[in-house]
């Protein structure tokens, strides 16, 4: 009831307010309307009706000031799905705080920043800790995190957050599951960067008696440059530690990677056609291997980098613990000024052969953005997938050629 009072309040400041800029009293409202209509047939099946669904988030900001290097932000939303009520005077109550965070600048030292609350946290291209913002929710975690900038080149973040709370009186020791770890970055010049870290995750619970589920630590680094016309990024992340496998009931040790590369090319013309060329790596394994070699792609934003139709978007659980390869070809035009059309090819496979069996097949994205104005765009998109033996085996035999497509609106305010 609280959040619904709190909502509409902010509606009325908004609506009411004719301009309201950020000073050390003051407050800076802002916000996101975002619908996205969507039509998929989805299952690799023609016998069975495609769904069609639209999607709508708004979200409500606050950014206060209170006193000198001490400020709050407070972002509400509300996620729907059209028609999702039962009827047209039924409430769902999904109105949800979800961001809330103190921060304290210049912190006991200059130059340290301390915030904490409900957050987003993000990090390079977000392999593998994103906001995962094409969702219609998105991620925002629970914690603090502790940031040292000595220069517009150089940050190192320390952070802790807590996933889930599972409530067990009987057993309260054995409840929790808990993230964070150390993310370096240093950027000497504009077209070159470089970050460093080390996350660590810890689940309290215990399915055996040999410990906590899951202790693990993935230690990576990202690289990115850029010369003259030609681009390049590139990550690698290992993962160590010790996991609980229910399917034999033992104790494994991890031991995986991730190796990811692109190269792209940008035309100096009118334009601007751009060609890029990547591959990923995201090793796998099988239950029963004495090591789990399976590497977890944690919080990343999945939906960015594996196919725009979501088939991978939880790893590893979409590639059945087998792990991914994916050759890419992604090719960007912008015929007009307000105008970017894009088309992506990806040819998907296992790391590990499943079933001996290895392709799950190939995906063409085809995106087109149109910038209304400067805080409006129009998105629509439209996929191809065609299945390999791996797809088919997951959708029970099915084989046809899979379609998605959708057009977005989103206006930030």
């Amino acid at each position: 009831m609280a959040l619904r009072i709190l909502f509409v309040a902010l509606i009325a400041v908004i609506v009411c307010s004719r301009s309201v800029e950020s000073s050390k009293d003051g407050v800076k409202l802002t916000g996101q309307f975002r619908s996205r209509g969507e039509f998929g047939a989805n299952d690799f099946n023609d016998n069975t009706p495609a769904n069609r669904s639209t999607l709508l988030r708004i979200r409500l900001n606050a950014a206060f000031q209170p006193g000198e290097k001490i400020s709050t932000f407070v972002q509400l939303q509300d996620s729907r799905f059209y028609g999702a009520e039962p009827n047209t005077v039924w409430n769902f109550r999904n109105v949800d705080l979800h961001q809330a965070y103190l921060q304290i600048d210049d912190f006991f030292a200059k130059k340290l920043a301390l915030k904490m609350g409900r957050m987003q946290i993000s990090y390079a291209e977000e392999r593998v800790i994103g906001s995962f913002d094409w969702h219609n929710v998105g991620r925002a975690f629970d914690g603090t995190l502790l940031r040292y900038a000595p220069s517009e080149m150089s940050m190192l973040d320390i952070f802790g957050t807590k996933v889930i709370q599972r409530a067990d009186y009987e057993n309260p020791a054995d409840s929790g599951f808990y993230f964070g770890g150390l993310y370096a970055s240093h950027q000497p010049k504009e077209s070159y960067r470089v970050d460093i870290y080390i996350l660590g995750e810890w689940n309290r619970r215990a399915s055996g008696d040999q410990g906590a589920n899951l202790q693990r630590v993935t230690i990576g680094t990202y690289d990115t440059g850029k010369f003259n016309a030609v681009d390049y990024d590139m990550e690698a992340a290992v993962q160590f530690g010790t996991r609980y496998n229910s399917s034999t009931e033992e104790r494994q040790r991890i031991s995986a990677f991730m190796l990811t590369g692109a190269v792209g090319y940008t035309v100096e013309a009118d334009y601007k056609p751009r060609i890029m060329l990547g591959y990923d790596y995201l090793s796998g394994g099988k239950p029963t291997d004495e090591n789990y070699h399976v590497f977890d792609a944690l919080f990343a934003t999945n939906h960015t980098f594996y196919g725009f139709m979501d088939y991978f978007v939880n790893l590893p659980v979409h590639t059945e613990g087998g792990g991914l390869q994916d050759f890419m070809v992604k090719c960007q035009i912008s015929p007009l000024r307000k105008m970017t059309l894009s088309v992506d090819i990806h040819k998907f496979m296992s790391a590990k052969r499943i079933m001996d069996k290895s392709s799950f097949g190939h995906e063409v994205d085809f995106t087109a953005l149109y910038r209304y104005h400067d805080i409006l765009n129009f998105t629509l998109g439209a996929s191809f997938f065609l299945a390999d033996e791996l797809m088919q085996s997951r959708f029970k035999g099915n084989d046809d050629q899979a379609f998605w497509a959708y057009l977005m609106t989103t206006a930030n305010f």
